[in-house]
């Protein structure tokens, strides 16, 4: 999941470190010695869980925020928590079936179930939730429609193999609805399958013929193909904001403007994720640049001719154990029920 972190830690060290970290996740606030002490059932006195939690601070695993507090976990301590202690906490059968209702639900539009997910995964984790939908060039037409809405304007829809639609009204002055159900079939026969790139670069010499029938409408087509055929990189989406409010740390301003400038930029929140996670295994970003005092639980899915992102960004003050479970599961049924979507497409 995440690179070991090598640390030399007695046995009594880490317990100590995974009672801080534990219970400074769930509440937010500093652990003192006397809780961890009554926590290890008094085997251990305050004033040697006090030593110890000093021999960690002194390799940079927690630190105080002021003399009389307990201590906090630093982000170096997270990452050996992840790499050495945490283990994932299996989701409950009621969480399994709310995710599993978005995907039971009849769908046409592929973003419109990332919204779906979205909205689910921020409830389920209560952190912002993201979602990063492939686009690009390298989408594949699966057909195209041609829709009359006036006597001079129709709709081309353009239907990708993994689900995603694009409508453009264009003029079609002069084509009666028979030719041009006609010459939508002949669009079909000669671009369904290639990438929209391939489609810019050859449109012209492969309807070329087309253009003696149907003339009018057909160079208009060739001519903007340019930006018909254009589509964004990524698509990206960010749910749950709402969440951010209950949580503590978030009443510091500063780290509360940093999420939020993160969540507001498409490109900031791409440049947080891995670009080589693979498909259902999870990665953890914490403290890392763009994302200082915050951190990130990210994994990939499948999605046809390439791969989409979904995750949760937050405080680094997440529950880790969960957290990877549900980006995991959620992935890993993503990429199954776009797979099947896809070859059913054909």
């Amino acid at each position: 999941m995440n690179e070991t972190v090598n640390i030399e830690i007695s046995q009594r060290g880490k317990q100590i470190l995974r009672i801080v970290i534990e219970e400074h996740i769930r509440t937010g606030r500093p652990v003192g010695s006397r809780f961890v002490s009554k926590k290890l059932g008094g085997a251990i006195s305050p004033a040697t869980v006090r030593n110890v939690m000093q021999d960690l601070e002194e390799v940079g695993l927690l630190w105080q925020p002021h003399t009389s507090a307990g201590r906090v976990p630093t982000a170096l301590a997270l990452r050996y928590y992840l790499a050495n202690m945490m283990k994932p906490k299996k989701l409950t059968l009621a969480e399994k079936k709310k995710i599993e209702q978005v995907f039971l639900n009849d769908f046409t539009d592929i973003l419109q179930l990332m919204e779906n997910v979205g909205r689910v995964l921020a409830a389920l984790s209560n952190e912002i939730s993201v979602i990063v939908s492939p686009g690009g060039e390298d989408m594949i037409l699966h057909k195209i429609e041609l829709i009359p809405i006036s006597s001079k304007n129709v709709v081309l829809v353009l239907v990708t193999r993994t689900g995603m639609t694009r409508s453009i009204v264009m003029e079609c002055s002069g084509i009666e609805p028979r030719k041009l159900e006609e010459f939508g079939q002949r669009l079909n026969e000669r671009l369904a399958g290639l990438t929209f790139s391939e489609i810019k670069k050859t449109i012209r010499e492969r309807i070329a013929d087309l253009q003696r029938i149907y003339s009018s409408f057909s160079s208009k087509l060739v001519q903007s193909a340019k930006e018909i055929f254009s589509v964004e990189d990524e698509v990206t989406a960010v749910f749950g904001r709402e969440n951010i409010i209950k949580k503590p740390e978030f009443s510091d301003q500063r780290q509360l403007s940093q999420l939020m400038s993160i969540c507001e930029s498409d490109e900031l929140l791409i440049k947080c994720i891995p670009s080589d996670v693979p498909p259902g295994q999870v990665e953890i970003v914490i403290d890392s640049p763009p994302i200082e005092q915050l951190a990130m639980v990210v994994s990939s899915y499948s999605f046809g001719y390439g791969r989409g992102f979904l995750g949760v960004v937050g405080s680094r003050r997440m529950n880790y154990p969960k957290l990877v479970e549900l980006v995991s599961y959620t992935a890993n049924r993503i990429s199954h029920l776009l797979g099947e979507e896809i070859e059913e497409r054909g």
